[in-house]
């Protein structure tokens, strides 16, 4: 499952996994995103793993899915995973992406590292009401 909240003054999108992770919630994230930033323009990204219990994707989908290139092109990323299994996905994804001429994301193990990358102060998510 997955929850989208916007921080308009800061451009930032919060990306909210839980449960179990999913293909569902790869292709939920890769339609709800490229909605939001056809609707909204490019934005920062944050990509919260912390409520996700275990991964049910094959490894061959985390790497196409490494392949692709960035929504929104030359927009920061910050993946939140505090889970040892989910921080080494991470890593992969973020290498793959560097190797395919995307900005590569930042990996943090909590949500307050990602926050302070970004320079957030206060943040006002509002939840994105997805159809």
């Amino acid at each position: 499952m997955l929850v989208l909240s916007f921080d308009r003054r800061n451009r930032v999108l919060l990306v909210q996994f839980s449960g179990i992770y999913s293909s569902e919630d790869i292709s939920a994230f890769d339609r709800d995103v490229s909605r939001f930033v056809a609707e909204e323009g490019p934005v920062r990204g944050l990509y919260d793993f912390s409520g996700v219990k275990a991964v049910a994707v094959p490894k061959t989908k985390l790497f196409e899915l490494g392949r692709r290139p960035q929504v929104a092109l030359d927009q920061v990323r910050v993946i939140v995973a505090p889970q040892l299994e989910i921080h080494e996905l991470a890593r992969l994804y973020a290498t793959l992406q560097r190797d395919f001429g995307n900005v590569e994301p930042r990996i943090v193990r909590t949500l307050a590292e990602a926050y302070e990358l970004l320079g957030l102060r206060d943040p006002d998510f509002e939840l994105v009401e997805n159809d």
